[in-house]
Parts: structure tokens; sequence; C-alpha cells
């Protein structure tokens, strides 16, 4: 039964492509994937994937609304993108014939392409004409234009321009109250932007407005990670009673479903308001468990002071050299993202010295333990024999751990000789660029001749129609511009023929307004061109309301627009 009912599916699916309504089905049909993607990704992605020999013989337009569509899906399910080249071609030729949607939906995922590669100058340069096409057309799609701006938000403080993070995070969340989407994650990206600028009161308030949502909805497994930062921000700026009823709601959930960053908060509370000791068995699991490097790397190091203190220096030996194996392993990581994206020099240049400042602190925290170490052992043998043989155990475990220390210098060196070799054909690309750009420049003077020749057939073209239309008019100027003026004082739509008067008597009246709007308007529409000869005319807001039909919001847009352009 369940083939059967496929098979009917493909039947009708392919029939409805053959007829002239083909189009609109299968449109329609990507629509409700699409909106299934939103909440079920994977279920979303299946049911592309079964139709997708429907498209092999359709048109550019369908073939690359499929692209677009799947792209969407695999961001949306959390899907690693690995090549630039299918989203080029999708936004390369909606930007010459999609629409302003499609567009703004093209260049928000070639961003989070490249975001996905780690080419981070090309993901910002890509969020942001997203953000552009929203701003400055009506019919896009609300939520990537605030999704654009949380992108911005994470690439900026990934580049630690924490000012511009902020910025971003504060116009993400400008769009979703004006489009009344405001959630809990919104509220804490601003929270922790003001956080990176060490704005104590702003980042409390809006990490109370976004306690506020998830305490106003349940807490659940999708939203606890925002309760566990929170509750590691309130633990830093000592705010312990909203601390505790962060700790309560996380209490609810089964431990299986805490979020990922819920060790390493948690800590926090215990060690500020707690006990130290409590902390370190949060500090432990979180090494013994997490996957992330970064987060070995802060427990050792934060369980290596603890033990110190407490004066347990077998326990701190230990942690030390996790935290030295950690440390390397973050330089390591680093180094292969700076391999990758070698185009940010920059940015390169920042985090390189941001390693060398984890080396040499690596480095003094080395030579502080073993100096520790050495002193406990002097100690340690004068108080007793007994001793000795834990304490050679110690050494062989420290000889050991800098014999790999030594190995791992080795391997780093290698990996700057790669590096090199990197450079190398990078220079090679830029010569190969540079030829490309005197080819392109040969172009341009082409380009530039085709316009010129472009622009006299453009003003022949209008002059023609200026004749046309003052040869039309039956009846003097300024009479059909007072009859379109006394229309306007109530809901009066004119005909086609009377737009056709009025336009041929402006031009009359102002022969050169017609060429000034074409000179100055890259692209115009005829309703944007209807209102702007009723502005001519001295009509106002409401008066061209009364006129077109179109909504107020509509011609106020307009009329801005216009006032905007015709002042240049």
């Amino acid at each position: 039964m369940k083939y059967f009912i496929h098979f009917l599916l493909f039947s009708s699916l392919f029939f409805a492509s053959c007829n002239k309504q083909g189009n609109e089905f299968l449109i329609g049909h990507m629509d409700d994937i699409k909106a299934m993607g939103d909440t079920l990704p994977k279920v979303a992605m299946q049911r592309l994937d079964s139709i997708k020999p429907l498209f092999e013989n359709e048109c550019e337009y369908m073939r690359n609304k499929f692209a677009l569509l799947d792209i969407r899906l695999h961001d949306k399910a959390y899907i690693t993108h690995t090549s630039i080249k299918p989203i080029e071609d999708v936004c390369r030729y909606f930007e010459e014939n999609g629409t302003a949607a499609e567009q703004q939906e093209a260049y928000y995922y070639m961003g989070s392409v490249y975001r996905d590669l780690n080419d981070y100058p090309n993901a910002v340069t890509c969020f942001l004409k997203s953000a552009e096409i929203a701003e400055n057309n009506s019919d896009i799609d609300s939520a990537l234009w605030k999704n654009a701006y949380s992108q911005l938000s994470y690439l900026y403080n990934q580049q630690f321009n924490y000012s511009s993070a902020l910025d971003a995070a504060i116009k993400a969340l400008d769009i979703a109250e004006k489009f009344q989407t405001v959630n809990e994650r919104t509220y804490m990206s601003v929270s922790s932007s003001y956080h990176e600028i060490a704005d104590t009161i702003q980042t409390i308030k809006y990490a109370d407005l976004a306690l506020q949502q998830i305490e106003a909805k349940g807490i659940c497994p999708s939203n606890a990670d925002i309760i566990a930062y929170a509750i590691g921000k309130y633990s830093v700026y000592g705010r312990r009673e909203k601390a505790e009823r962060c700790y309560w709601l996380l209490a609810q959930l089964p431990k299986k479903a805490r979020p990922f960053n819920y060790l390493t908060n948690i800590a926090m509370y215990y060690e500020r308001f707690i006990s130290v000791d409590i902390a370190a068995v949060a500090k432990s699991e979180l090494y013994n468990t997490t996957k992330r490097i970064e987060s070995k790397y802060d427990a050792a190091r934060w369980l290596t002071r603890y033990y110190v203190a407490k004066g347990e220096y077998e326990k701190a030996a230990g942690c030390a050299i996790n935290f030295i194996n950690a440390n390397e392993a973050v330089i390591d990581k680093r180094t292969l993202e700076h391999t990758t994206n070698a185009k940010n020099f920059y940015q390169y240049k920042r985090d390189k010295e941001e390693e060398m400042a984890i080396m040499e602190k690596a480095a003094r925290d080395r030579f502080n333990l073993l100096l520790g170490i050495s002193v406990s052992v002097i100690i340690i043998s004068v108080v007793a024999l007994l001793y000795y043989h834990r304490k050679k155990q110690l050494l062989d475990i420290i000889l050991s751990k800098e014999k790999n220390i030594r190995q791992a210098k080795a391997m780093v060196a290698s990996k700057d000789a790669e590096l090199e070799k990197e450079k190398a054909s990078i220079e090679q690309k830029e010569k190969e660029l540079a030829t490309l750009d005197t080819t392109n420049s040969k172009l341009t003077k082409q380009l530039e001749a085709a316009e010129n020749d472009f622009r006299m057939l453009v003003a022949q073209n209008r002059e023609l129609t200026r004749l046309t239309l003052m040869n039309d008019i039956a009846c003097d100027a300024k009479d059909i511009i007072e009859k379109v003026k006394r229309a306007s004082e109530g809901k009066y739509h004119l005909s086609d023929d009377e737009w056709k008067e009025l336009l041929g008597a402006v031009d009359k009246l102002y022969p050169e307004f017609t060429h000034e709007v074409q000179s100055k308007f890259k692209r115009i529409n005829e309703p944007l061109l209807r209102v702007c000869y009723l502005l001519k005319i001295g009509l106002t807001g409401p008066q061209i309301v009364n006129l077109t039909g179109y909504p107020r919001q509509t011609v106020w847009v307009r009329i801005k627009r216009i006032e905007a352009v015709l002042s240049m």
C-alpha cells in the first residue's frame, strides 16, 4: 500500500509537469517541503530527494529553485557545507533572473556556505548583501533578514570585532520586534554582545528578558543552553538569586537532556555560590566527557590551579599534563583553521598572536609547575625516604611528556613548512588574478561602448514617446491636471486612458521631467512612475492613495524613495 501511494504521487507529479500548470504544481510542492524543513529538515530532505527526477528536464529556473531549496535544507539540518560551487551557480542565476526574495535567500545561504568553509570575509559580504536586499524591498523573508544579522554578530565576534557584533545583534532584535518574532535566543545574543564589551547592566538586562521568555513557555532541551549560559553570567556578576532560579529550571530536565554547555556554566555557579570542591567535581566531569578541545583546555587549566592551591601536587601534575596536551591540540586546530582561511591575513595575524600568547602562558605555567614539583620532591625527600618511589614515578611521567612535547613541536614545524608552500600557491593565484583583471578591463571598455549606444537609443525612444503622448492629448494639459486633483479628493481609480492623458499632460507642461526620472532611476516600474507624476503635480500621500489604491505604507515608502533619488 505504501509503495502504491508513492507510485500515485510520482505519477501525479509527472503528468502535472507535462502540462502548462506543471510548474505551479511543483512550486507548490516545494513550498510545502520548505515549510516542513523549518521543523523537520531531515524528513523534508527525503521528500525533496524523492521528487528530484522530475526536475531533470525542467527549465533552468525550476532547477535552480530546487538547488536552492536543497542547500537550505542542508543548512537547517546543520549539515556542514563542503563546496561553494553549487550556491555560486544558484546565486549567479537569481542575481540576473530572480525576484528580491529569491536573491535575498540565495545570498543568505551563500554566506552560510562561506561560514562553514571558514571564509569569514566572504561570509560577511554575502550576509550584508542579503540584509541590504531585505531592507530595500517589501516582499522578502523577515526571518532570513533577522538571521542574517544574527550570523553577522557571530562572525564579527569570531573576528574580535565586538562593537560591530553588538550593532548586528541589536539590528536583529529590532527586526524581530518589528515582525513580532522575538525569542529568548534573540535576547541572549544581545546579552552576549554586551558581555564582550564589559557592559554589565545591559548584559544582565537582556539575560533577564531571555529568562522571562523561557519561564513564560517552559524550559525544554531546545532552550536549555540559553539557561545554562545565563547561569554562568549571573554567577560571574554575583546575581545569586537569578543564578539559583536558572539552576532550578535546569534541574527539571533529565540528565540526558542537559545542554552541551551545562557543566561549563554550572561549575561557575558552584565556585561562586556553593563550594570550590563541588566545582572541581564538575570540572573533572567536563574534562572527561566533553568533545570540545577548548572546554578540555579550560577545565585542565582550572583543575591544575585548584590542586596546586590545595597542595595536592601529584594530581596537579596530572592535570598540568592534560592542560599541556589540550593546549597543543588547540594550537594544532587553530593552525589548520589558519591554513584553510589564509586569505584573511588580518584575522590570521590576530590568531597567531593569540596562539603565541597561549604558548607563552603554557610555558610559564609549565615552568611554575616544574618548580613547584621540584621543591615538593626536595621537601618529601628530606621528610621521608618512603616517598622516593613515588617521586621517581612522577619524574618519569614528566620526562615522557616532555618527549611528547618535543615531538609535537616538530610536528608544528612541519605544519609551518606546509603553510609556506600554501603561501607560495596563493602568490601564484594572485598572479593569475592579475591576468584576469587585465582581461576584465578590456571587457569593461567594450561594455561601456555598448552602454553608450544603448543610451542613444533610449534618448531617441524617449523623444518619440514624448511627441506621441503630446499629440494624443485632446484638451488642455492644465485642465487634465485639475481634473485629476479634483478626483484625488475622494477614492477614485484612474482608468488606463486617464493615466495616459495625465502622463501626456505632465510631459507637455514639464518636457524634461520624464528624462530626469529615467536618468536618475536605474530601474523603474509603472507603479513607481505613476507616483512620480502624481508628486510632480503636487498631490499629497493620502491623495495618491485615493487615486492609485496602493496601500498607505507602500505609497509612503515610494514617496521617500522618489524624494531621495530626485533630490540627488
